[in-house]
């Protein structure tokens, strides 16, 4: 019998691991337009623990604040919304991690 690929060996994601994946996709797609602007962007990594999310926000360092703040709470909020309808959301903790990052220079 040969041996599976890498790429074909059974894995079953937990459900934090899911819902990180599930969230990533409807971000970057739902606010493309953040990103390009002012460099927003929000990306959900598994903590440790099992029941944390981390939301870790990028964005350019002159961007506003109140945006930012304003991206995190919208993006927050739906993972929670998204965390109830699968019953999840007793255990599920969302951690902010804010990152400014520099505009790149237009050459």
């Amino acid at each position: 019998m040969s041996e599976k690929p890498p790429g074909f060996e059974e894995y079953t994601p937990s459900r934090l691991e899911w819902l990180a994946v599930m969230l990533n996709s409807y971000v970057h797609y739902t606010y493309d337009t953040l990103k390009m602007d002012y460099g927003v962007e929000g990306l959900f990594i598994p903590n440790g623990d099992g029941k944390t999310l981390i939301l870790k926000i990028r964005y350019f360092a002159d961007a506003s604040l109140e945006l930012v703040e304003g991206f995190s709470e919208n993006v927050k909020t739906f993972a929670l919304q998204i965390a109830k309808g699968h019953k999840w959301d007793s255990w599920l903790k969302i951690h902010t991690k804010f990152e400014p990052i520099d505009r790149p220079s237009e050459n």
